[in-house]
């Protein structure tokens, strides 16, 4: 059985849910590794556009971590994404 593609928003949230989770900054890896299963290319892309977003920063230790926005928005996303999907 063939799995479905995970949308853009579902591989976003999951990027949300691993930082709301692991409150300290976490090293970009381990939130590549950890968050997702896709190639660390494509996590780029994902990471740059929640950056962008203003949901998560970097560290200049290189860190990740989530902001305030971040926080707002990835509670309010589980609220309503069971309905969505």
């Amino acid at each position: 059985m063939a799995r479905m593609r995970k949308s853009a928003v579902q591989i976003r949230f999951e990027i949300l849910e691993f930082l709301f989770f692991n409150s300290k900054p976490q090293i970009r890896t381990a939130v590549w590794r950890k968050s997702t299963n896709m190639s660390y290319d494509d996590f780029l892309k994902h990471l740059e556009y929640l950056k962008e977003k203003q949901l998560v920063k970097e560290t200049e230790q290189g860190k990740t971590t989530l902001t305030d926005e971040g926080r707002r928005i990835y509670l309010e996303l589980r609220k309503s994404l069971p309905s969505l999907l």
